[in-house]
This record gives structure tokens, C-alpha cells and sequence, in this order.
């Protein structure tokens, strides 16, 4: 049994614009550089169970979307907020369409019912749905594109200052900059 994916565009198009009511939040500046509908980047947000969801927890959630080499396909990489840490749950391979600015994908569950993912992107929202194979719609998703801030290198030999001396390691050149990113004193008396 599958669902169209024109069935599903019209489900997450259909959610983007519940998303929009139900959680009616400030409107904010765009925080990525990206085309209008162009769903590469990092989203966070909230993936919240539905009435007729049996066994499920609402959860603060991580969607990283990158472009696949094999246009139209995009690599989705989804993660839970637990404790405050991230925690990798799964990767799905889904269709972009360009037309409707929708990914749908679908995967087998642990239970092996088979799942339909459609994500509406508008701008810097995304709003979808989860759907189990009977068609129930289990979540409700609605995230805002982020902007992940760079990762810091820590020193090659835990000190800032010796690592910046040594000017052949691009290590040491990336710990120069973390130690004037975080201590703006120590970078104005260098």
C-alpha cells in the first residue's frame, strides 16, 4: 500500500499552514542564506504525536538536510534533544520536488510497518508529517532553519598560546582562532 506523493505534498502543505496557527511564535529574521523553498540547511523544532498515536512522546528535534550527488534526492539525518544532547536516530534518502518544495521519503520502522515522511519547506519553516502504513498520521513536525555554529578545534597540546606559535599546523592556526573567539581580552593584548 503506498500513498501517492501528491497525497503527501498536500499533507505537509496542509501541516505547514496548521504549524503556522498552532504554534504561533514571533516572526523572526532568516537565520541561513538559502533560496525561498530550498531545503538544504539544519532545522530545529518540535515533532509532536497525534491523537490517534498509541505510544509516542512529543520531542525537540534536529533535521540536517544535505544535497544527494543524484539530483533529485537530498540525505535527511533526523535527531532527538534529550538532556540536552543530541542524539543521532536515523538518515532517510528522500525526493525533492522543486515544483511544490516538498521531500517525501519513505522507510520501514522497527515494527516494520512501512512510514511516509513529507516535509513542506516555506522559506526558513518546515512543517510535515509522519505517516504509518495504515495511513494515521502519527506526527506532526514543526521546525525553523538554524544556523549550526562552527565547531571548535581544541589545541594540538592543550595550550592555546603554544599552539598558536606554530605557524605549519592548520590545527594550530584553527585553536588561534577559537582562543581570540572566546577571549577577546587575550586576542587584543596579542
Amino acid at each position: 500500500m503506498t500513498i501517492p506523493p501528491r497525497l503527501l505534498a498536500l499533507i505537509a502543505t496542509a501541516a505547514l499552514g496548521l504549524a503556522a496557527t498552532a504554534d504561533a511564535q514571533p516572526v523572526q529574521p532568516p537565520t541561513a542564506v538559502q533560496p525561498a523553498g530550498a531545503p538544504e540547511g539544519t532545522w530545529t523544532g518540535t515533532s509532536r504525536c497525534t491523537a490517534q498515536a498509541v505510544i509516542c512522546e512529543d520531542e525537540t528535534i534536529v533535521i540536517r538536510i544535505n544535497r544527494s550527488a543524484q539530483v533529485p534526492l537530498y540525505d535527511v539525518a533526523f535527531s532527538t534533544i534529550n538532556g540536552g544532547a543530541e542524539m543521532p536516530e536515523s538518515r532517510l534518502t528522500m525526493i525533492y520536488n522543486t515544483n511544490n518544495h516538498v521531500l517525501t521519503g519513505r522507510f520501514n520502522d522497527e515494527h516494520k510497518r512501512l512510514n511516509f515522511y513529507a516535509l513542506a519547506v516555506k522559506g526558513d519553516n518546515l512543517a510535515g508529517v509522519l505517516l504509518v502504513d495504515d495511513r494515521t498520521i502519527e506526527r506532526t513536525l514543526t521546525l525553523r532553519r538554524s544556523v549550526t555554529a562552527p565547531i571548535a578545534v581544541p589545541p594540538v597540546n592543550g595550550d592555546a598560546a603554544s599552539s598558536a606559535s606554530s605557524s605549519s599546523s592548520a590545527a594550530s592556526s584553527a585553536a588561534a582562532s577559537s582562543s581570540a573567539a572566546t577571549s577577546s581580552s587575550a586576542s587584543s593584548s596579542q
